[in-house]
């Protein structure tokens, strides 16, 4: 029976919002001043908000970052070992199975205002988040944040055996995510939440230790967010321009030059480092989808020269386009 604990969520993770707001020059101080919020109430373990100022906020946050996938392009780009529902996840999980049920119980000390399931027979797995508060203000972001981050879960985990064609996505904000994510179907329902279905047997598939590492930056426990993870987010949709140069990118980040510099720096790596594996991520999540060729996935990416393309994939992955996509969709 509901309780009146129900309805609220660490106001932790907010977090990952607001830094990637901030990243993207939001004034997310005058945000949270509007819901009666300060900067230091996101870094207090013990402080819960109710659903409504979670939604409202996430949503105003959307609106002043001028990103109306906001919380979808938090969830593709933040640091998932590092966030607290998920740490004991990805580093204890044996099977997909495994970290499905080890995330669904470690939720409730997070949140009370929504409930996981996972269900499955012998063809079908489904995964069902559904909310328990009625709220005035729509989870139009928070539900962009759930699908986006079950969506990039279950597509690493599965490694080469994921296909999107067999991956179905059931939610009544389907406006919350950037058009065909990934290639998997979004079907609009008359549902409080959210219903990821997949191949049953996908459960069974053991999760290698490398397979835990979603970042290639390192997972820093102080903020959920870095700048690498929000230069990745902004980069993405300017992948196919390659005139791009750092103060470029610093803008687009609401930093100056110096500061993406010194921070790409003190995290071991570069803007060329980052843009080349981001570049590689992307492509493998299109060739994820059959309805791309070679050619269209190497335009994207800012490739005049398909063949260009196909021997910096290779030097990146081991396998050439044509390789890697035999082995991702066998016939």
């Amino acid at each position: 029976m509901p309780t009146k604990h129900d309805g609220f969520v660490k106001a932790q993770l907010l977090r990952p919002f607001v830094e990637l707001a901030r990243a993207r020059g939001a004034n997310v101080d005058a945000a949270l001043k509007s819901f009666g919020l300060v900067a230091e109430d996101l870094r207090d373990p013990e402080k819960a908000l109710h659903a409504e100022i979670i939604y409202g906020l996430t949503n105003n946050l959307a609106e002043k970052a001028n990103d109306p996938h906001l919380g979808y392009h938090v969830a593709e780009s933040f640091d998932m070992k590092a966030w607290l529902p998920t740490q004991d996840a990805f580093e204890n999980a044996r099977t997909i199975g495994d970290y499905y049920t080890r995330f669904l119980l470690s939720v409730p000390q997070q949140a009370s205002s929504v409930r996981h399931t996972l269900k499955a027979d012998a063809l079908q797995a489904t995964y069902t988040v559904v909310r328990t508060v009625q709220t005035h203000q729509a989870p139009v972001q928070v539900e962009g944040f759930g699908m986006g981050l079950h969506i990039r879960t279950l597509q690493y985990l599965a490694q080469s055996h994921w296909s999107s064609k067999h991956v179905t996505l059931a939610t009544a904000f389907p406006e919350a995510l950037p058009e065909t994510p990934t290639g998997v179907s979004v079907k609009h329902a008359a549902v409080s939440g959210l219903a990821l279905s997949f191949p049953s047997a996908w459960l069974t598939l053991p999760v290698r230790p490398q397979d835990t590492r979603p970042n290639d930056a390192p997972a820093s426990r102080d903020m959920d967010i870095s700048i690498v993870s929000a230069l990745r987010a902004a980069a993405r949709p300017i992948l196919a321009d390659r005139s791009q140069t750092v103060a470029d990118h610093a803008h687009a980040l609401g930093i100056s030059p110096a500061r993406l510099t010194s921070s790409l720096k003190q995290q071991d790596t570069t803007l060329a480092r980052e843009i080349k594996r981001l570049r590689v991520d992307v492509a493998k999540e299109m060739f994820a989808d059959p309805k791309h060729s070679v050619a269209s996935v190497a335009q994207a990416l800012g490739y005049t020269d398909q063949s260009h393309f196909a021997r910096f994939f290779r030097s990146q992955t081991g396998l050439s386009p044509r390789e890697y996509r035999r082995a991702l969709l066998p016939e």
